[in-house]
């Protein structure tokens, strides 16, 4: 089956302590190779650019300082020379977005999991950066505008305002070095694009059976979600992504046997994203004449629906089986051997158990003349000369069937004539059964069109019937 790539994006608070854990051998075990397109004092002076204006924007919450890219390798990576690889994967997105980058290059501790921490600027390097400092104290309302006076954004009890900031005589205001951040890092587009972009430099990389495609929405399968550290969901975390294992298992097991993607995106859809996003909105609420919604679309799944979001996989992956029971009955299964060979082996049985009727023939005649001369009966058969002569004939007769038998033996991998009609009488049987299924199989395969289209069909009755529940449960 094809394997999605994994490339993460997270918002950095800490550019220098996330710098130094990245690339740092006495904190990474497996750290094979660090690279950085910018020079020694560009990432503390973005950090501090950031910062700066963060401050003057008078803005809640914590400063973006940089964002960071997690770009997992696939194994034949490993054999790769480490360093080269870095580079070529730095360096792309260096040229790709035009903004500086360190990246650093590490095995997890099982060296299960080859990755690359790309860490990029969201600022563009100007050719002439230029510093100001502050004469004086300068003073910044809610919105980030510059006041003449401090007066003007003090409250009744003259404290500064919540959102409003200032900047102290002496302290620098005005940072250039940078260009303003780049709005399309914090497009949606950005990541997909980002994801595109390395899944194929990934794959010029790889042969064929080993290329990666990107997860998309709109595939079949469902993506797991990491488990940070000290993340107070995790066991939440951890049972919703058992349950997105067992439908994705149960999508392998679809795709085996030869079950339409457009099928299982079908039950996909229809049983579990509509049924999470349906019972989402029952989790809204009226707030002064407007509507609130209680969870985000990520905490859906992984929040206080994750019940029923595991509820839906359950169900959806049983109407998956449903229909893979009706694809499995009409492919028409693998013989115990080739049909042609089969016929073929049966001819050598029945020559052998013809051979070893005439040898044991034979031989009893053989035995029979022998007996008469020795009670001298061959008067009436013409003498013991032409008794004689007989049993040397017969003799020969027996030395080509047991050449025979042995060549047929050997052909047949068996020890001897029961040994290989023991063996046969179990072929045979299996080709039987074989036969009958594989009849059952053409039937079915005749009928399973419109036993698909009529299960399909079951399926889209049964989410309206759910659907007018829901209704009256609201």
């Amino acid at each position: 089956m094809t394997r999605n790539s994994f490339i993460q994006i997270s918002k950095l608070t800490n550019l220098k302590g996330r710098i130094d854990y990245i690339t740092n051998p006495k904190r990474q075990e497996n750290l094979y190779a660090v690279y950085d397109t910018a020079d020694e004092k560009f990432w503390s002076e973005l950090g501090k650019c950031n910062r700066l204006e963060f401050k003057k924007s008078g803005s809640a919450g914590k400063c973006i300082e940089s964002r960071e890219l997690i770009i997992a390798l696939p194994e034949p990576f490993c054999n790769m020379d480490k360093k080269k690889v870095l580079k070529d994967f730095t360096e792309l997105f260096r040229k790709s977005y035009g903004v500086n980058c360190i990246a650093a290059m590490h095995h997890n501790k099982t060296k299960t999991n080859l990755h690359i921490h790309l860490i990029f600027s969201e600022r563009e390097e100007l050719k002439n950066s230029i510093e100001k400092v502050a004469t004086r104290n300068m003073f910044y309302d809610e919105n980030g505008k510059h006041i003449r006076t401090k007066k003007e954004i003090l409250d009744a009890d003259g404290k500064v305002r919540k959102g409003c900031s200032i900047i102290k005589k002496g302290e620098v205001y005005e940072y250039t070095r940078f260009s303003k951040k780049k709005a399309e890092f914090k497009a949606r587009s950005f990541l997909k694009g980002v994801k595109i972009l390395y899944t194929e430099h990934i794959n010029s990389f790889l042969q064929d059976k080993d290329k990666l495609q990107v997860f998309s929405n709109r595939d079949i399968y469902l993506p797991t979600k990491k488990i940070g550290k000290n993340n107070p969901k995790a066991e939440q975390i951890r049972k919703n992504n058992r349950a997105r294992m067992e439908w994705n298992s149960i999508v392998d097991e679809a795709l085996l046997y030869q079950v339409p993607r457009k099928h299982i995106r079908t039950i996909k859809e229809e049983k579990i994203l509509k049924t999470v996003n349906k019972f989402g909105k029952m989790g809204t609420k009226t707030v002064g004449g407007l509507k609130k919604n209680k969870s985000s679309l990520e905490s859906k799944s992984v929040g206080v629906i994750a019940e029923v979001f595991e509820k839906a996989v359950k169900i959806a992956g049983d109407c998956l089986k449903g229909l893979i029971r009706l694809f499995k009955d009409a492919i028409v299964p693998k013989a115990p051997m080739p049909i042609t060979e089969y016929e073929q082996y049966a001819r050598n049985v029945d020559r052998l158990v013809e051979n070893n009727r005439n040898l044991n023939k034979t031989h009893m005649t053989i035995k029979e003349l022998e007996e008469k001369i020795e009670r001298k009966e061959y008067k009436l058969l013409g003498g013991r000369k032409k008794l004689k002569e007989e049993i040397v004939q017969l003799k020969k007769q027996e030395k080509n069937a047991k050449g025979l038998e042995k060549r047929l033996l050997k052909a047949l991998n068996g020890a001897n004539v029961d040994d290989v009609l023991s063996k046969f009488n179990r072929t045979r049987m299996e080709m039987a059964a074989y036969e009958r299924l594989a009849d059952r199989a053409e039937d079915a395969k005749e009928m399973l069109d419109e036993e698909v289209r009529s299960y399909m069909k079951d399926i889209k009755v049964n989410i309206k019937i759910q659907e007018n529940e829901n209704r009256k449960i609201r």
